[in-house]
């Protein structure tokens, strides 16, 4: 199943029309017809990114990605900042704990982002917020496309989690059995051999930390354990992933019944029409993309035959099917 999300890229350039931004006062990285970020709006977002970057760092109110994400997503927003009159803006009335949509505080909890200032867990006050509004010039939001913004997303590890168990066959019980501890339901490791991992605010909570552990090393975040999710490739994300992505292939090739990697039909030998054959499926099985036959006997020759031994072609297989899982159009899309 293609599990790729094709993005159209605007091939033209636009040009701004004469209500644009002067060209003075673009900066790289942003559109060049939106106002940039000042300086205050920096000082703003930074002292409110500890208590909203957990719920607010992706997606389309990810606000607090970076300093575009802050000015584009929600200072150009005239519906959540609207310049010069801070009571009339919902970012001021959720930090305050009156908001008129949804959600009538932001942090969402017992307390408002106010009270916290009050108790001096939040550092920056309210008033400086509503100064900041208040002095805000009219802003220009530009509806286009950044041409220097990424357009390629890396999968968190809920969902290299959820991709290898569907792709590979496996399901939460081949690596947990249910447990209880204080009446609450938790995952019970068959054993950490098999790598194992389980995000720590997940239900069944995994009860071995190192199941927890691993998780987070592929960059899954925790308000239980309060880590921040990471959606880099970092080093440590891909020594976890090889090794994850290695354990686990061996698991499912060595599962009889389990059909995912050679549906009913196809044949596992040694024979080098058949291991091309299913390294051709297993390109469209894990990437989305068929490879030529000069990708194919490339990956034959580069990384099955030296892997392959006289009796024994699991080696092989392993490493072929960690190549797909360790492919850049496998972790980013």
């Amino acid at each position: 199943m293609n599990r790729f999300v094709f993005v159209l890229v605007l091939s033209g350039v636009l040009s701004c029309g004469t209500e644009g931004t002067p060209s003075a006062l673009r900066t790289r990285g942003q559109a060049a017809c939106a106002t940039p970020a000042s300086s205050e709006t920096v000082r703003i977002m930074e002292g409110l990114k500890p208590h909203c970057e957990g719920c607010h760092a992706q997606g389309a109110r990810g606000y607090f990605a970076s300093t575009e994400s802050f000015q584009a997503l929600l200072v150009s927003d005239v519906r959540l900042v609207k310049p010069g009159s801070p009571d009339d803006s919902e970012l001021l009335r959720l930090l305050e704990g009156r908001g008129t949509g949804a959600f009538k505080q932001m942090p969402i909890g017992q307390k408002s982002y106010a009270q916290l200032v009050t108790e001096g867990t939040a550092t920056l006050p309210v008033a400086d917020v509503r100064a900041w509004i208040q002095g805000l010039a009219a802003q220009q939001r530009d509806s286009r496309p950044d041409p220097d913004a990424p357009r390629i997303s890396r999968l968190t590890a809920v969902q290299v989690q959820r991709a290898l168990y569907q792709q590979l066959g496996l399901r939460h019980e081949d690596f947990f059995i249910s447990a209880n501890e204080f009446g609450l339901p938790m995952a019970e490791s068959r054993g950490d051999d098999f790598y194992p991992l389980q995000p720590p605010d997940a239900l069944p909570m995994p009860r071995q930390a190192a199941t927890g552990e691993r998780y987070h090393a592929l960059g899954g975040g925790s308000v239980v354990n309060q880590v921040t999710q990471d959606r880099t490739a970092s080093p440590t994300f891909a020594l976890t992933l090889t090794q994850v992505s290695q354990r686990w292939c061996r698991r499912a090739l060595a599962m009889t019944e389990n059909t995912a990697l050679f549906p009913a039909g196809t044949t596992r030998s040694a024979n080098p029409v058949d291991v091309k054959a299913t390294l051709r499926r297993w390109s469209l099985h894990f990437l989305g993309e068929r490879f030529t036959d000069a990708q194919v006997d490339a990956l034959y020759q580069d990384v099955f035959v030296p892997l392959a031994t006289p009796t024994d072609t699991e080696p092989a297989y392993v490493g072929a099917c960690s190549y797909f899982i360790r492919h850049p159009h496998w972790i980013f899309y």
